[in-house]
């Protein structure tokens, strides 16, 4: 078959993919499907067992919409694929709803955004970032060509790039462009570094000056943090993370046809490994008394005490309510005065952290609802701490 017609039918078949695409409901949307994945592994041996002490959580009740609520409630209006609660390490609650399981691998989407700010702070703790003031063109000069060029850390991790991007928008196409590189055989689309270079992504305002979600953002950190670390993304979570850690499962980190992995969303890990993830923010990043993360930074990083934290006020989320959710360094800091914060994914992803409590709370969902019930989430969060350890 010639150039010509491969480029024709491959288009004509991405053309009838999307049409049937606009009708399915988004629950069926599965790059991973399509995309390979890079391996993340964990250590050849001294994996964590987290050690279980059941507590009865069917009396807690917490206010929403004028009612109260039960968590079995919850899970089932929020559509819970799976649900876990750490108190001072130990495992007092998991509920699994089938099809899925303790070994399921839960697609993280955007709390991958999390892990990556955990890893600019190892590498800032390690010498290998000099400064989050630092442009990240220093350790990705290609990101000179667009508007990220003299962009830092600082403004990447707290969203504030002034670069010119749609969220809604760019990220869907992002998404079919790089599939469409892949089922083309490089013919059609675009890999993810072809997206973050891209020229039309310039600059709308100065970086720094507001607030603006733009995962492509995370993207640009992902290149500038390979290039400082000089590894691959995934062998950075493997190393710095799952092993340290002694997660006990291996987990995937999607990528293109290059073999980029996707720093911006796209993690596929345990119930439990999500957990452990949070236990180790709880802890101020101290594992079995070690410092793997500076506690400074832990404490910055899911704050308000940068002073480039954005409250929720300056937080907007098109067409939802979520008045509770600031934002600091790719991380969830919640409004009232509690110090805890979360990871946060589309479609209900979520791992919750009151450090003050020593709880934890990971939830995994297929909620294709509008705002996916993240505050209502937040308001059973908080009642079961309170229920586990009165917050004093």
């Amino acid at each position: 078959m010639s150039h010509r017609l491969l480029r024709a039918a491959t288009a004509a078949l991405l053309g009838l993919s999307a049409l049937a695409a606009q009708a399915l409901p988004p629950q069926l949307f599965h790059p991973e499907w399509v995309l390979p994945g890079s391996d993340v592994k964990g250590p050849a041996t001294g994996r964590a067992a987290l050690p279980s002490q059941p507590v009865d959580l069917g009396t807690v009740r917490y206010e929403r919409d004028g009612q109260r609520w039960a968590i079995g409630d919850f899970q089932s209006r929020a559509s819970v694929k799976a649900l876990l609660v750490l108190r001072d390490g130990q495992v007092v609650y998991e509920r699994h709803r089938w099809p899925n399981g303790p070994q399921t691998l839960h697609q993280s989407w955007s709390m991958m955004k999390q892990l990556l700010s955990n890893l600019v702070g190892i590498a800032v703790q390690q010498g290998q970032i000099a400064s989050l003031d630092e442009p990240m063109d220093r350790h990705a000069p290609a990101l000179a060509i667009n508007g990220f060029r003299g962009v830092t850390y600082r403004q990447a991790l707290l969203m504030s790039t002034g670069v010119r991007y749609d969220e809604e928008v760019d990220r869907v196409t992002m998404f079919k462009q790089v599939i469409a590189h892949r089922v083309s055989f490089g013919v059609l689309g675009a890999t993810l570094r072809d997206k973050t270079l891209a020229p039309e992504l310039d600059r709308a305002w100065a970086p720094g000056s507001r607030y603006a979600y733009a995962s492509i953002a995370s993207q640009a950190l992902t290149m500038a943090l390979e290039g400082a670390t000089k590894q691959p993304l995934h062998a950075l979570i493997s190393r710095q993370i799952w092993q340290p850690l002694g997660m006990p499962d291996d987990a995937r980190v999607l990528a293109d046809d290059q073999g980029q992995d996707f720093g911006l969303c796209c993690l596929f890990a345990t119930a439990r490994s999500y957990a452990i993830f949070g236990q180790w923010m709880a802890q101020g990043g101290r594992w079995q008394g070690r410092p793997l993360l500076n506690e400074a930074w832990v404490q910055r990083a899911t704050s308000f005490d940068d002073p480039g934290a954005w409250r929720s006020t300056a937080v907007p989320r098109k067409a939802k309510t979520q008045e509770l959710f600031g934002f600091a360094y790719h991380w969830w800091p919640l409004e009232g005065g509690r110090g805890d914060f979360t990871a946060l994914g589309i479609h209900g992803q979520m791992v919750y952290v009151s450090p003050r409590q020593n709880v934890v709370v990971v939830r995994l969902s297929d909620d294709f609802s509008e705002g996916s019930h993240n505050e209502e989430a937040i308001a059973l969060f908080r009642a079961i701490a309170d229920r586990l350890k009165p917050l004093k």
